[in-house]
């Protein structure tokens, strides 16, 4: 399917975010004020509006009365909305520090939503997650059918959890699948294809026992945390081979 193709206020926003993120615009500096902007860039104002307001929601500028737009300390007042961004650098490769977070987050919100999950789910509940796990064992040679189908569960044991809270932040983090689906597939590969851990999760909420479904929740996520912790040493020792420092390993 062919991507649609960004408008000119999507092209400057992904632009001056990125300068914000990577430090380039300094929190604290003013961007330039909106017709100046537009002058510069060859835009008209509804363009840089259009990039202003995303700006401001995603909290990486403030908009100051008498004094334009001032760019956030981001990092001190960013929300979960704003994850999709940091996970790949400039160089379009992965943030391991960003993404050991994102897996942290995960864990814990998973281990929790399991637990609860076998004591909330209700028996059509369990049916449809019993459902997602026959449906891996058939995809499980399809990555990109298995990688949705274990989206799925994880939405709906979330959803079992009756967690209202935690269906939002799952929500935020489910940004990040949609957007690098084919660059976390390969990353937490291992964790796609651990089935009998899924349906050991499934039968623990059958049983209704709690602590048995965050047992398994967790080996589970902890798959996925030693793939990207060993993914991430050979990240850095490449780095060193092609900086020429052969010791820094």
């Amino acid at each position: 399917m062919k991507r649609k193709q960004k408008t000119l206020g999507e092209q400057l926003y992904d632009e001056l975010s990125r300068d914000i993120i990577q430090g380039r615009i300094a929190p604290g500096d003013n961007l330039l004020a909106e017709r100046k902007l537009a002058e510069s860039r060859g835009l008209n104002r509804g363009a840089v509006r259009e990039a202003m307001k995303r700006l401001a929601q995603m909290r990486l500028i403030r908009t100051v009365h008498g004094g334009g737009n001032k760019v956030e300390e981001w990092q001190e007042v960013a929300g979960l909305e704003l994850l999709p961004e940091l996970l790949v650098g400039d160089s379009g490769l992965p943030d391991f520090t960003m993404l050991r977070g994102l897996l942290e987050m995960r864990a814990s919100l998973a281990v929790d939503a399991a637990r609860l999950g076998a004591q909330r789910a209700t028996p059509e509940q369990v049916q449809a997650l019993e459902e997602v796990v026959e449906a891996m064992r058939r995809r499980r040679n399809d990555a990109e059918s298995l990688q949705a189908e274990v989206q799925r569960f994880w939405a709906l044991l979330v959803r079992a959890a009756g967690n209202p809270v935690y269906v939002m932040a799952f929500n935020s983090l489910d940004l990040c699948w949609q957007r690098y689906g084919a660059h976390l597939r390969h990353l937490l590969s291992d964790e796609l294809k651990a089935v009998a851990e899924y349906q050991a999760i499934v039968r623990a909420c059958q049983r209704h026992d709690p602590e048995l479904a965050a047992k398994h929740a967790r080996q589970l996520v902890q798959v996925a945390a030693n793939q990207i912790e060993k993914m991430a040493a050979i990240h850095l020792q490449r780095q060193a081979v092609n900086n020429g420092d052969l010791f820094a390993f």
